[in-house]
């Protein structure tokens, strides 16, 4: 059975989440770094090799893989007028992500840069970190997973930390 209240209750701390960015922001440009740690799901299964080729690194990508990463950094580019690219290995991918934007529309960011991410057919998300920056300083720091993600950022007095987990 579907837990529409559970739903309900995700949405309600991304929108706390937003509420809380825009009082960080004010009437300023907030600044989002974002890294995603991807990695290729056509990984061939290493449990059928033995020895020392079990535990090989990879030096070079699949080509989907590189493919799809390339790919994926131009539609958050296009769609996000944000600075993107990436570094692949064999093993995996890393993805940076920065932009300026108002701080109520950064969920918003994230979660469709996190949507965009998951339609990739070749590879997934292992790791999300990131962080919102006001100016030179660390306003809120991420991190997490595909499934999710855990925001602390500094609470309206000032001197408590606000910890929030968000499903994505």
């Amino acid at each position: 059975m579907f837990n529409f209240k559970q739903i309900r209750l995700g949405l309600e701390e991304w929108k706390r989440l937003e509420n809380e960015l825009k009082r960080i922001g004010e009437s300023e440009k907030l600044e989002l770094v974002l890294n995603m740690v991807m990695v290729p799901t056509t990984e061939e299964d290493s449990g059928n090799e033995e020895g020392e080729e079990a535990e090989e690194h990879q030096h070079t990508a699949p080509p989907e893989f590189t493919e799809d990463l390339s790919k994926l950094v131009d539609e958050i580019k296009s769609e996000y007028n944000a600075n993107a690219d990436y570094h692949s290995h064999g093993d995996h991918g890393e993805l940076m992500i920065a932009l300026n934007a108002d701080g109520g529309s950064i969920p918003s960011i994230v979660r469709g840069i996190i949507e965009e991410a998951r339609n990739c057919e070749s590879c997934m998300i292992h790791s999300i970190d990131g962080e919102v920056h006001l100016g030179d300083d660390v306003s809120a720091i991420m991190f997490g997973d595909s499934y999710k993600l855990t925001v602390i950022l500094p609470g309206q007095d000032g001197r408590r930390l606000v910890i929030m987990e968000l499903n994505t």
